[in-house]
């Protein structure tokens, strides 16, 4: 079978497309014949040798050095996160789902670079707790999108506590995280103002949010933007949206980052995300989606094919895709 792999750190160019033996099937385990694949921004960052990623690993290493030498982190690694397909096998230990189950998932992980399991492949083994079954409704193509961003957007709003009488600020609102977090916000009853460029204002509105422009005086436009005062922000961007969220008067409590920064942690802003999802978050996604309370947008479709995979990534690097890139299999 086919899969893209990596030998070493980079942009998308390091990317190879190799022939591998069929994964091992254990007990606790699905094979899956994939169907499609949602990229992610954090994709980028794994293959790319993010240094904050580096740095989370090596405290690992010190915390637990034998489990950190079991992962064999030393190439080659997989790529991508995200899947969609057909149940092929089950393991041993497996009654909640059977051959020809159609499904979706997400290969999770503990942050760093310690696993080399990736989901640009032909067939991939899952936990059973990582997957769950598609919705009649959804395509694989959408479905392949909900996992990363699903489990981060659901799990950043149960940290910080949202309410339903809640004013949130969301950065990066037309993103893929960021265009879930707004819709499940929505869904919750609370008043969302979505930070966004000029270009996606009538999307993020289409969404359910007040669409702010990034830039200068974003601040007053977000405060002249709603008759309540912000409670809570959650930055899916980086840059100076956990300053911006101090200067609109929150506490660190009510500040959630998904790019955190030594700077950031420090004054108290919460480093959140897909580490504070849990078990059901991704069947919540889903069924709202299927409902249509939640809307996929689908950027665009690329072929398994290294080329095309390559184009992809270099256009999510670019920073201005508006909802999910995928790729799609024969």
């Amino acid at each position: 079978m086919k899969k893209v792999q990596y030998e070493k750190f980079g942009d998308p160019k390091v990317l190879e497309m190799v022939s591998t033996v069929e994964p091992t099937l254990f007990n606790d385990e699905i094979k899956v014949m994939v169907k499609a694949v949602g990229l992610n921004p954090v994709d980028l960052k794994i293959f790319g040798g993010d240094i904050r990623l580096k740095l989370v690993g090596f405290i690992r290493q010190l915390i637990n050095p034998k489990k950190w030498i079991s992962h064999a982190s030393q190439f080659p690694r997989g790529v991508a996160r995200d899947f969609s397909g057909i149940v092929e096998d089950i393991g041993n230990n497996v009654s909640e789902f059977k051959v020809g189950d159609l499904v979706f998932g997400t290969l999770r992980s503990a942050p760093g670079l310690g696993t080399k399991k990736g989901s640009l492949v032909e067939k991939l083994v899952a936990s059973k707790n990582d997957v769950v079954k598609m919705p009649e409704k959804l395509s694989f193509e959408t479905s392949s999108s909900l996992g990363v961003a699903g489990q981060t957007a659901c799990g950043a709003l149960r940290h910080l506590n949202l309410e339903k009488d809640d004013v949130i600020v969301i950065s990066a609102a037309s993103g893929g995280v960021g265009s879930l977090a707004v819709q499940i916000a929505v869904s919750r009853g609370a008043t969302v103002i979505g930070i966004t460029g000029e270009h996606n204002t009538d999307y993020v509105r289409s969404l359910g949010a007040i669409p702010v422009t990034y830039g200068e005086n974003l601040e007053k436009r977000i405060r002249d933007s709603t008759q309540n005062p912000v409670t809570k922000l959650l930055d899916c961007f980086g840059g100076n949206y956990v300053k911006l969220a101090f200067s609109l008067g929150l506490s660190g409590a009510n500040i959630g980052t998904l790019v955190p920064s030594p700077k950031a942690i420090i004054k108290g802003a919460q480093f959140t995300g897909s580490r504070h999802a849990r078990l059901g978050d991704l069947e919540e996604v889903a069924c709202l989606t299927a409902k249509g309370v939640i809307k996929v947008n689908i950027n665009n479709v690329y072929s398994f094919d290294i080329d095309s995979i390559r184009l992809a990534y270099s256009e999510l690097s670019k920073g201005h895709v508006r909802g999910k890139l995928v790729i799609k299999f024969s």
